[in-house]
């Protein structure tokens, strides 16, 4: 049987991804994401990962919101840019243009308007270009939220959970961990803090989703 690429991406180690799931999965905390010019939580927290790198590749960068972001916050290095998009200037239109490795990748809500085979193949082709210590930031919808992930944009073709994504990730040899993110606003009322408990609750001990509406994964490279 002729297998392409990108068949290879979705079976490549199944079955060692099935052990791997069937053992010890790490927790898995929820992290808060609200609207900002600066910085929420998580993305405080990528940032904290990824501020000592000296270059970093923003893939799927669209219009470089990330971008002014993560500078107005204080990165200084090499930052480049990759978008299929013409509307703003990149350094790249598709990853096989990358000749050289990034001590940080990060790929934000890009993944999902991807079929699965080609989601995971563009996960296993950022991970090549990692750099030894070098770190890869996946964000992308929760298939597991108890509101619809598929509701939000048409343009959607897959969800993933979070850990089949990082038992992908583990098997390349990276160190995984991950997030769960919940959509809010920074400041929040009593009211509201009571209303988002018992919503989580309902949503996770009651339904057996998650109230998360997105998912994070920090993957390192060893040195």
């Amino acid at each position: 049987m002729d297998k392409s690429n990108t068949e290879d991406s979705a079976y490549s180690k199944y079955w060692a991804r099935k052990k791997m799931l069937a053992q010890n999965v790490p927790a898995f905390p929820a992290k808060r994401w609200w609207a900002t010019d600066g910085l929420c939580e998580i993305e405080q927290i990528f940032f904290d990962q990824i501020r000592s790198a000296e270059s970093l590749l923003d893939v799927g960068a669209g219009d470089l919101r990330v971008m002014r972001k993560l500078q107005a916050a204080g990165f200084d290095k090499e930052y480049h840019t990759l978008d299929i998009g013409q509307e703003f200037d990149h350094t790249y239109a598709s990853l096989d243009e990358v000749e050289r490795t990034y001590d940080a990748i990060i790929c934000l809500d890009v993944i999902e308007h991807l079929t699965l085979t080609d989601g995971l193949h563009m996960l296993s082709q950022m991970a090549s270009k990692l750099a030894p210590g070098g770190t890869l930031i996946v964000q992308t919808p929760n298939a597991r939220c108890v509101r619809n992930p598929w509701g939000t944009d048409m343009t959607h073709l897959h969800c993933y959970n979070i850990t089949d994504l990082w038992a992908y990730l583990t098997c390349h040899d990276l160190n995984v961990s991950g997030y769960r993110v919940v959509f809010t606003t920074e400041r929040r009322s009593f009211f509201q803090k009571i209303h988002d408990k018992a919503s989580a609750y309902v949503a996770s001990r009651l339904l057996g989703c998650d109230y998360a509406d997105n998912i994070a994964l920090l993957a390192t490279r060893p040195k």
